[in-house]
């Protein structure tokens, strides 16, 4: 679909070796796999090059980053009984998991384990995985699946965010914030902020606008709509324990329903952490009993 819209010249098998510069970025320098270099000058250069992007290294936007203490290995499996398309989400302090049911009968299965039990998987990953998984209260029933792939490991996913653009740059996705992808972010934020891009700076690009202000409102926009989800995600990435305030959140979820809503509609990322803090709400949670 990018190839065939009107404007859009792909080009595959390049790499962005180093930014023009003219006080700001204006361009980058792309090298094919027989290193030949070619200069491509723009007024916006937009860096989607993921959680470890390079470009932002270019343009010296440095990431604050935040720590995450788990790590995690999942597969793909076929036979695993699920409830149509929903996800199962395991929260056990520190450690986590969860089954997310994909197309064509494939559910990911997914283990988050603290990062202290590091070796035990390295010293037995096949068993370590299963056992984890087996030992999940109301575990998903594995007696009948049949993996389909390798099991797939990442190791250190730190939590990072940038500002979303600097004069003449914009980062969109991961190279903007990366968080935790046990919440399941990344590729809905990548497209959301694309086209939070779009809205903002087409108008300047195609009419000789002022550019820069248009960049500085699509940053403002990023981490005003964005951030504090990701301080949330980051934060519980910590592995640390529930704070009393949070327990009594999850245990008012499952019994009322105005808090299940409000929770369900955080965690889908359709509204601000900040509205827990509503009237109603509070008195909602502060009045479930005690985990």
């Amino acid at each position: 679909m990018t190839a065939e819209t009107p404007g859009v010249e792909l080009l595959m098998g390049q790499t962005a070796t180093e930014l023009v510069m003219n006080g700001r970025p204006s361009g980058v320098v792309v090298e094919d796999p027989q290193r030949s270099r070619r200069e491509l000058r723009a007024p916006l250069v937009v860096a989607a090059d993921g959680r470890d992007t390079r470009l932002a290294r270019m343009a010296g936007v440095p990431g604050r980053v935040r720590p995450h203490n788990r790590f995690f290995y999942w597969a793909y499996w076929r036979g695993v009984p699920s409830d149509g398309d929903t996800s199962r989400f395991w929260f056990m302090e520190p450690d986590c998991a969860y089954t997310f049911p994909n197309e064509d009968g494939l559910t990911v299965v997914l283990v988050g384990p603290h990062r202290d039990r590091l070796p035990e998987f390295r010293e037995d990953l096949e068993g370590a995985y299963m056992r984890f998984v087996e030992a999940l209260p109301d575990a998903p029933d594995m007696s009948g699946a049949t993996r389909e792939s390798k099991l797939i490991g990442k190791l250190d996913l730190p939590n990072v965010s940038r500002p979303a653009a600097r004069p003449g740059i914009a980062f969109v996705g991961d190279a903007a914030l990366a968080s935790d992808p046990l919440w399941g972010v990344g590729c809905g934020w990548a497209f959301q902020s694309a086209e939070w891009l779009v809205d903002e700076t087409a108008d300047a690009l195609l009419g000789g606008g002022d550019l820069d202000a248009a960049l500085e409102s699509y940053r403002r926009l990023h981490r005003r709509e964005l951030g504090p989800h990701h301080f949330m995600i980051a934060d519980l990435a910590s592995a640390r324990p529930a704070n009393p305030i949070e327990r009594r959140l999850y245990r008012a979820a499952v019994e009322d329903d105005d808090v299940w809503r409000a929770f369900e509609a955080i965690g889908a990322r359709r509204k601000s952490p900040a509205t827990l803090f509503t009237p109603k709400t509070l008195l909602k949670v502060a009045s479930a009993p005690r985990a």
